[in-house]
């Protein structure tokens, strides 16, 4: 092989690796898992509220793809989504049999990568 092909393969070798870094670079900027998660639970309605804080420029496309929820580290509930109602913040409610001393913990996962864990004690 001639010093001209080799140069050559260098060449376009470099230039598939420089597009594959600024390719996951662009698309991994721009993704990022929720930045909070805060439940409060009404023990007189069983209800467990959990305000998810992820703001996102397109929320049928980067959005909350999960939240699942534990209670006394047993799993409870676990509901999937294929969007997010809007950017940030916004609010799920969810049935939940608790009682004084129980603890919820809630998971929210983000549709490209990264969750976030909000926990509380249910009072009375």
């Amino acid at each position: 092989m001639n010093r001209n092909a080799l140069s050559l393969k260098a060449y376009i070798f470099c230039l598939v690796l420089c597009f594959s870094a600024v390719f996951l670079w662009h698309s991994e900027a721009r993704a990022h898992g929720p930045e909070k998660v805060i439940p409060s639970y009404y023990t007189d309605s069983g209800t467990l509220s959990v305000v998810i804080h992820h703001p996102v420029s397109n929320p049928r496309k980067h959005y909350i793809k999960s939240v699942s929820i534990t209670k006394n580290a047993a799993p409870v509930l676990t509901q999937t989504y294929t969007d997010q109602p809007e950017s940030s913040p916004f609010t799920y409610t969810y049935s939940i049999t608790a009682k004084a001393g129980d603890i919820l913990k809630v998971k929210a996962d983000c549709s490209y990568f990264g969750s976030k864990t909000g926990e509380l004690t249910v009072d009375k």
